[in-house]
């Protein structure tokens, strides 16, 4: 395989709108991208979004990873098809049983629309109205009890056949700015990082599908220099690979997030992920920027044989996520009606 070909191949890309226009098609052709994350502007209702996810996976040449976040509460792209959703805090006031049911049917729906990658669950540590971009996303600040409802709501999301991320490594929930606007720095010393922040992930990662890494910078782990996680190695590579020795694929956050995206000139944030350990770097609306993380990609591994080989082992990360994982063929009108009709259960407790 050439090397723009590996290079599209760690790059998961958004679309702008609710179809796939002739350019756009040209330009997915052209990239041919891992895979693509929708959002709530690209969704009117069930069989526009299974027709946008099906054009997709025609206009790639590879096994395509259609992902989206459904977690659920304040980050649910489907609510205004199933109806508002408890967030994490709230449905672990319910318990261990209901987080699993929500999780089971979270999957089911996803399955049904087509996507076989979903950015959940959450696994920071932190209080619902902390000021970190976290909140009621996270299941609580008890590590064990953070670990074991995440786990269940994984279990029930993966039986469906969709793909589990556990996010946002090694943790947000000390940081005190949303990564989305800035670059957070996360004050947490090292043991504690290893002891407590990062016990949910010793606990899951032999059975998540995959990791996401966030966008804050570790003093602990990087010094002084206000470097983010997804660049940066003593934290993909040393914690999460080498320390806590998970072999899965590990993706960045988005590389437009304000907390990195002033670094990415021209790609150049997603050839540190790269070098770093990530294996798939997310480009969540602008295709111009998925693009020059491509060029930026392939030349860079021109240039050093070293990164190759680190971009052969991540392609192939990659691709057998989405082999393991496949995108089935999505549901009928009824299994969607019988999908979305399942999130009742949970209305009492939004």
């Amino acid at each position: 395989m050439d090397l723009r070909k590996l290079a599209s191949g760690c790059v998961m890309i958004g679309l702008p709108g609710t179809v796939i226009d002739s350019a756009t098609a040209a330009r997915l052709r052209l990239l041919d991208p891992a895979g693509v994350i929708l959002f709530a502007r690209n969704l009117i209702e069930f069989v526009q979004t299974r027709e946008l996810l099906l054009s997709f996976g025609r206009l790639v040449e590879r096994p395509p990873l259609m992902a989206i976040d459904q977690e659920g509460g304040r980050v649910s792209r489907l609510e205004p098809w199933i109806g508002p959703t408890p967030a994490a805090a709230r449905l672990a006031e319910a318990g261990e049983e209901t987080v699993r049911a929500f999780g089971l049917s979270t999957g089911r729906a996803l399955r049904c629309i087509g996507f076989n990658v979903d950015f959940a669950p959450v696994v920071d540590l932190s209080q619902p109205g902390a000021r970190n971009g976290i909140a009621d996303r996270a299941f609580g600040t008890d590590p064990e009890k953070v670990a074991r409802l995440a786990g269940a709501f994984l279990e029930g999301l993966q039986s469906t056949g969709v793909a589990g991320c556990l996010k946002h490594f090694p943790g947000l929930g000390d940081a005190t700015v949303d990564s989305h606007e800035a670059l957070p720095t996360v004050e947490t010393d090292l043991h504690e990082l290893e002891r407590v922040d990062t016990l949910p992930y010793r606990r899951l990662v032999e059975r998540a599908a995959c990791v996401m890494v966030g966008h804050g910078h570790y003093p602990a782990l990087d010094g002084t220099e206000p470097r983010p996680a997804t660049c940066s190695s003593s934290v993909v590579s040393g914690l999460l690979r080498d320390r806590l020795r998970y072999g899965g694929m590990i993706v960045s956050d988005d590389f437009e997030m304000g907390a990195v995206a002033s670094r990415d000139a021209e790609g150049a944030a997603a050839v540190e992920a790269l070098a770093a350990g990530c294996d798939l770097v997310l480009y969540c609306s602008d295709l111009d920027r998925a693009e020059a993380a491509v060029e930026a990609l392939t030349d860079a591994c021109a240039r050093r044989p070293e990164l190759r080989a680190r971009l052969e082992q991540a392609a192939s990360k990659v691709e057998r996520l989405a082999l393991e994982w496949p995108a089935a063929p999505a549901g009928g009108a009824d299994e969607w009606s019988n999908a979305v009709g399942a999130f009742e259960a949970f209305r009492r407790i939004v």
